[in-house]
């Protein structure tokens, strides 16, 4: 089970584009409805759609995603950056091993790779600007070996997430730099796989304001509630949408009834309020028909 609302994105986009066939006469324009494609494995489907030039027509984007933060009946939105984007590293460092008797005919590379996880951590607490956003993990740390040989190589990989991509170009720049760094104080080698898997995503504030007007103007009993969401930490590959297309990405609620705590997104016991895919439906078709003018 995939546990993080996609198969409902799927459920409700099919719904709309049989309503939306079926007003096609009144519409004075094309509309292309884009499924998710392995959005999950980097850098995503959007990417590759957007590469292929089939969007090159458009002139506004817009996309949802299912939450379980809030009740059906939420409709959250965010001006500007709303998601942060994510960077996947790699770091083989390459040492000469050797006997835990004789140190100084080895080079230790388990001891300069812990220095640049201890290093890295730097450039959240000192480069960043405090206001700012960032934060580097490092998830795997292969070094396993025997307890008295001195390891001739290691591995990291890591993740880094950044809200804006001022601050993307500046951690990039410096995890670079420390890499490069390491080699120097250590003599080793350094051989860093740096990869871009989703950019920031940044709403288009023209645009969000008209998709906001647009759902306030609603009167539609199962919209409870539009209003501004947090700046959220995970990642979504509609960021590659936005980055050629004016457009706004905003957040359904889909909390099911009766629970006080929801699990979150990619949790094994996910689920939803299926009355969110109704609301999801609702609120895209009325910013549709918005654009269109069509009452």
């Amino acid at each position: 089970m995939h546990a993080c609302g996609h198969d409902g994105h799927t459920a409700y986009m099919l719904v709309l584009a049989d309503c939306l066939i079926q007003l096609k006469d009144s519409i004075p324009g094309t509309i292309k409805i884009i499924h998710q494609n392995g959005e999950e494995m980097p850098p995503g489907g959007a990417k590759s759609m957007v590469d292929s030039g089939l969007l090159d027509d458009l002139d506004a984007v817009y996309g949802i995603h299912l939450f379980p933060t809030h009740p059906a009946g939420y409709v959250g939105y965010r001006s500007g950056y709303a998601f942060a984007g994510r960077t996947y590293f790699k770091l083989v460092v390459q040492g000469v091993g050797g006997h835990g008797s004789s140190p100084h005919l080895s080079n230790d590379a388990i001891v300069a790779a812990s220095h640049f996880v201890t290093a890295v951590q730097t450039v959240i607490s000192r480069r960043l600007n405090p206001f700012d956003v960032g934060v580097i993990t490092i998830g795997s740390f292969d070094g396993k070996g025997s307890f008295n040989v001195i390891k001739d190589s290691v591995e990291l990989e890591g993740d880094v997430r950044y809200m804006t991509v001022e601050i993307q170009e500046l951690i990039d720049k410096e995890v670079h730099r420390i890499a490069k760094g390491i080699e120097v104080e250590f003599g080793v080698n350094c051989e860093l796989t740096y990869t871009v898997d989703y950019p920031p995503l940044k709403n288009d504030p023209k645009v969000t304001a008209e998709v906001v007007a647009s759902l306030e103007s609603m009167n539609d009993p199962d919209i409870h509630e539009v209003s501004e969401y947090p700046m959220l930490s995970g990642s979504e590959d509609f960021a590659y949408y936005l980055e050629k297309i004016p457009g706004c990405f905003f957040v359904i609620g889909c909390k099911p009834k009766g629970v006080k705590e929801a699990y979150f997104n990619h949790h094994p016991k996910f689920d939803i309020d299926e009355d969110a895919l109704l609301v999801a439906a609702k609120s895209v078709a009325q910013v549709v028909c918005s654009y269109y003018e069509i009452s």
